[in-house]
């Protein structure tokens, strides 16, 4: 974001009768390397979701790559983060299409048979699922599983457990009462799900931060 500002001051110090050629010439460089290194990114999830086929399978979905991924490079703004913004955009988009299989579409009974698989984190308990929702399943399983192996190849640690964990804390609720509401909206918000990513997304993993993130982050985000 304080590049994007920077970006429209720069044509006004353009023309300033007492500008720094060489500041300028920096601020040009670094805007157009940055959005280069965002470009890459954006081509990449871009791939990543048209191969997935939720937007064009899921008529009733959100179809938002862009506004998820313009969602995380405000989340991450460090330019060298790049992998950070492709994980973050990822989850941002099925948090999306998921979102609006429980508010918009899915039927109560489908919907306790979707939390249901959810909870179990079995690629078997799919088969009693609607066409629709094996395809939301598929993603999110396939996604999360994907991630936790990139984590323990390149880090050496299993965050598996953590990330069925975040998805768990999303996939739960019912109508609720007003503190009901207010207990669960703190999780169905998402926060903790993007904030965990968020963290995964990093080269600097530890137990320790795993543990702060289960311990601390609900309350913080509560």
């Amino acid at each position: 974001m304080p590049r994007l500002e920077a970006r429209w001051f720069i044509d006004v110090y353009e023309k300033n009768k007492g500008k720094n050629p060489i500041i300028l010439e920096f601020a040009i460089l670094d805007y157009n390397i940055v959005q280069s290194m965002h470009q890459d990114d954006l081509r990449y999830v871009s791939a990543w979701w048209k191969e997935l086929g939720l937007g064009e399978r899921l008529s009733f979905a959100r179809d938002r790559v862009m506004e998820n991924f313009l969602w995380s490079v405000g989340m991450i703004i460090t330019p060298q983060d790049g992998k950070g913004r492709r994980i973050q955009t990822k989850v941002n988009a099925l948090i999306t299409v998921i979102d609006d299989v429980y508010d918009v579409y899915g039927a109560l009974d489908e919907l306790e048979l979707f939390t249901d698989a959810v909870e179990r984190w079995d690629i078997n308990a799919i088969q009693k699922l609607p066409n629709y929702m094996k395809i939301c399943y598929h993603a999110l399983y396939n996604s999360v599983n994907e991630m936790a192996f990139d984590t323990l190849k390149e880090q050496g640690i299993d965050v598996h457990p953590f990330l069925k964990k975040v998805a768990k804390w999303y996939y739960i609720g019912y109508t609720p009462t007003l503190q009901e509401y207010i207990d669960n909206a703190w999780i169905s918000i998402s926060g903790s799900v993007m904030l965990g990513h968020s963290y995964l997304a990093t080269d600097l993993i530890k137990e320790e931060g795993l543990h702060h993130i289960e311990a601390y982050y609900p309350n913080i985000i509560y």
